[in-house]
Formats: structure tokens, C-alpha cells, sequence
């Protein structure tokens, strides 16, 4: 069940587990009417104790599979981990000082609104006054402008610095651990493809960076949104998990998608990936007269 479980693995899960505590706070804040301060305190300790958790476990399976693995280096794949390091050096330095995409996208004015006002969805970041209207429902459930805000909130950093800068950086590290584990999947005895592949990844993302709607674009110049998560982590996270047989594991992947994503209220892409996957091996799969022969 672990022997396939890498670091990776753990850097994505984390993701979903911080999405996760932030969509329990958020609706413990939102519903009960809490204050944001109090709700970042509690985000805090929950996703303080949620990653300790996961840290410990993952050390201690990191510790026996480099037990079973070697560490020498071919040069072919020196020679890719260098590109690799020089292609994520310069998306990373890209990000930080690059341009943005904004078009129609609210985020930080919701974030200074929810911090300004002690609570989530209080006035409209429009108009600075309370919603004339309310907000659907579903709206309202999505957390990244509360998971923004708390993070805002305990390290007091600037909405704008980290939404536009720190946060896409993130996404960027964790969408390579995503296809790290997608690459693992695929070439689970050749490390030197797996780090072509993730080269591969990192190219694509450069190319696919000249249109909107693209993976490369939704990282490099609008990392933060819901979508963005969603195509650059949780899919190819949940691909590589059906791969695995761990479908369980990348349900959490479609509930993560849930909370950020407000299209066909969250449960479209993700879920879709993992019925087909699993649609794909039942009618692969061998009756079983033909495997008691084999």
C-alpha cells in the first residue's frame, strides 16, 4: 500500500490537507459567524498538527524506500536534474517579477476585504458595502480566499505579495511534485525518464504560457486561482493515484477540487478522471478464467 508512497506524494497530500482545513475553518467562521483572527488561530493549530502528522509519516517511508533504492547517478541523469534545476529556477524567477492575469478575477480584494471586515463575505470588495443580494451558496463554501486570508492573517504578509507572488510559486513546486508522481507511476524503474518527463512537463508549461485557458499560463501568470490548482495539481495527482490503485487517496483529489472550484459545483475534471480510470481498468481487466491460466 506505501511501497509507492514518495516524498511527492507527500507534498501533494499536503495540499489537499491544507484545502481541506481551510473549507472545515472556513465554514466554521462563515456560518457561525466567527472572527477571521480567531479562525486563522484555529487553522493554524489544525493545520499545524494535520502536517506534523504527515511529516512524521513520510520521513519514516522516505527512510525505507531510500533503503531500497541506490543513490548513484547516472550522467544522462545528472545531466537532466541540471536542466530540470535551471528550468524551474527560471520559471520560479519568471513568477516573481513577471506579469499577471487579472481579467475578471477578485481574489485580492476579496482577501483585504475578509481582513478589513474580521470576517468572511461581509460587504462586497466592489463596492465596500454589505451584498445587496447574498451570495449563493456555493459560492460562498469556497475557501481559497479564506485559506489566502488566514495565511495573510498569521505571517502578516501583504494580500497582493501573496497572492500574485508567494502563493503561484507554490503551485509551480507543487504541480512538479504532481507530475513527479504521475512520472513515477509511469516509469516507476527509470529515473532518468521520469526526470526527462518532468523537463517535458516543465517545456510544456513554457509553451502552453502564450494562451489563456492554457496549463502553462494558469501557472505562470495566474497561479492562485481554483482552476490553476485544480489542472496543474489535483488532476495529474489524481491521475497518477488511479495508476496506483489508489482510488480512495484520489477522491480526496475530486472533495479538494470541491472547495475551489465553483464550476459544476467543483465535482467536474477530478472526478471525471478518476471514473474514467477506474471505467478504463474494469474493462481492461482479465476474466477470471483467463487469469487462473496465466
Amino acid at each position: 500500500m506505501t511501497e509507492n508512497y514518495s516524498l511527492s506524494d507527500s507534498i501533494a497530500t499536503a495540499v489537499i490537507l491544507l484545502v481541506g482545513t481551510a473549507e472545515a475553518v472556513h465554514l466554521y467562521g462563515s456560518f457561525l459567524h466567527r472572527p477571521l483572527g480567531e479562525c486563522a488561530v484555529v487553522f493554524g493549530i489544525l493545520a499545524l498538527l494535520a502536517l506534523g502528522a504527515l511529516t512524521a509519516v513520510s520521513i519514516l517511508l522516505e527512510k525505507k524506500r531510500c533503503s531500497r533504492e541506490g543513490n548513484s547517478w547516472s550522467r544522462t541523469e545528472k545531466i537532466l536534474l541540471v536542466v530540470f534545476m535551471l528550468l524551474v529556477l527560471t520559471q520560479l524567477l519568471y513568477i516573481a517579477g513577471g506579469k499577471i492575469y487579472r481579467q475578471g478575477d477578485m481574489t485580492v480584494e476579496t482577501v483585504n476585504s475578509f481582513l478589513e471586515n474580521n470576517g468572511s463575505y461581509q460587504v462586497n470588495p466592489l463596492t465596500g458595502r454589505p451584498y445587496a443580494e447574498g451570495l449563493p451558496a456555493r459560492v460562498r463554501i469556497l475557501c481559497l480566499p479564506s485559506l489566502y486570508a488566514f495565511i495573510s492573517s498569521l505571517f502578516h504578509i501583504s494580500p497582493r505579495l501573496l497572492v500574485w507572488r508567494v502563493i503561484p510559486a507554490v503551485v509551480l513546486l507543487c504541480c512538479l511534485c504532481a507530475y513527479s508522481c504521475l512520472g513515477k507511476a509511469l516509469f516507476p524503474e527509470r529515473r532518468d525518464r521520469r526526470l526527462g518527463f518532468l523537463v517535458i512537463v516543465l517545456l510544456l508549461l513554457w509553451v502552453g504560457s502564450y494562451r489563456y485557458g492554457m496549463d502553462g499560463f494558469g501557472v505562470l501568470f495566474a497561479g492562485w486561482r481554483g482552476v490553476t490548482l485544480r489542472n496543474a495539481i489535483l488532476i495529474p495527482y489524481a491521475f497518477s493515484l488511479c495508476l496506483r490503485k489508489k482510488y480512495l487517496h484520489a477522491l480526496l483529489c475530486a472533495a479538494a477540487e470541491a472547495c475551489v472550484v465553483w464550476t459544476f459545483y467543483g465535482l467536474g475534471a477530478v472526478l471525471a478522471v478518476i471514473c474514467g480510470m477506474a471505467l478504463t481498468r474494469f474493462a481492461c481487466r482479465k476474466p477470471a478464467g483467463e487469469e487462473a491460466q496465466s
